[in-house]
């Protein structure tokens, strides 16, 4: 098994915006990188129609085909992981998602401490069109936690849209979303290298198609950016009460935490679960297979090393003996 995680993308956002379209040219890419690029389609329908496309590109295809990847098919999503990572040698994944799954919840998934092992989250991007022909409340809200969940958000089909619709289309997302990076596209074309790269500093060397406005805070600001997932490995065990006290400290901003550990003085493993408006669990349980103890932090807009400073201080420190 790998020692080190690989890279993971998901690829997620309106029906009908062109996800799919994307998903060709990113499997193109990697392709001409000589990287063996494995492909995860969910589809709501029990019979997979993109995943053929995409084989013929990606080293291996994994159809979840029958559900939304968010619910009926998390658990096939960590199996699929698995195959692709420990069976076909993938050294990248991307997860398209079903235009009916709830990015949140398939943030949640990949994050688990097991698929976590094999895979890390490393961007969340949504592709939307400002024209939608969703008419379900369900369709809609899916699209609203795509905005609020990415760290890049492709507005396609720019060429269809008259300047002022755009317009107010691009700043009601902005809106939603102000840390998130802003393209603007047509057929989902786009410079694949500075979309799967880091985000760059606020200023630029070189024209691109993205649009920044207020897409980032400034670089002194930086500590309130950060992904929607951030693990924490936790060296050590902590103690009990300065635990209990940090839950009392997180910020709204922080929507999910979850992870495994163990307190000072007690053998049982802990598993911690939070999740908003505030309820947090700790419960002890015995896995046969043990993670690493580590807590994911899943939210945006607080301070992530200030408050990763304040977990990493609850660990007990060793006494000294006289």
């Amino acid at each position: 098994m790998r020692s080190t995680p690989i890279p993971f993308y998901v690829l997620c956002g309106s029906l009908g915006a062109g996800k799919t379209t994307l998903l060709m040219r990113l499997l193109e890419y990697w392709k001409t990188q000589g990287r063996r690029a494995g492909v995860l389609m969910n589809e709501a329908g029990s019979v997979s129609i993109d995943g053929p496309r995409a084989g013929t590109l990606a080293e291996q295809v994994m159809n979840l085909a029958g559900g939304c990847v968010c619910c009926d098919t998390k658990e096939d999503l960590s199996w699929g992981v698995a195959q692709l990572v420990r069976d076909h040698g993938s050294e990248v994944l991307i997860l398209e998602c079903s235009g009916l799954a709830d990015p949140a919840e398939v943030i949640d998934a990949v994050t688990d401490a097991y698929t976590a092992r094999l895979a890390r989250l490393d961007r969340v991007i949504a592709l939307l069109h400002p024209v939608s022909t969703e008419d379900s409340h369900s369709s809609a809200y899916v699209t609203t936690q795509a905005i609020r969940c990415a760290d890049e958000l492709i507005l396609n089909k720019r060429d269809l849209y008259v300047p002022g619709h755009w317009e107010g289309f691009r700043a009601s997302i902005v809106e939603q979303n102000p840390y998130a990076r802003i393209w603007e596209t047509s057929h989902a074309k786009l410079d694949a290298v500075g979309l799967l790269n880091s985000h760059p500093s606020t200023q630029h060397t070189k024209p691109t198609n993205v649009v920044f406005g207020k897409s980032r805070p400034p670089s002194s600001q930086r500590a309130a950016y950060h992904p929607i997932a951030t693990t924490v490995p936790l060296p050590g065990p902590l103690n009990r009460q300065r635990f209990l006290a940090w839950i009392k400290t997180l910020p709204k901003q922080l929507e999910r935490a979850k992870g495994y550990f163990r307190f000072a003085k007690e053998p049982e493993l802990q598993e911690f679960q939070y999740a908003l408006p505030g309820h947090s669990t700790i419960t002890p349980l015995t896995l046969l297979d043990e993670p690493e103890p580590a807590l994911v932090l899943i939210g945006r807009g607080y301070d992530v090393d200030q408050l990763r400073e304040k977990l990493l201080a609850t660990i007990e420190r060793p006494t000294k003996s006289g």
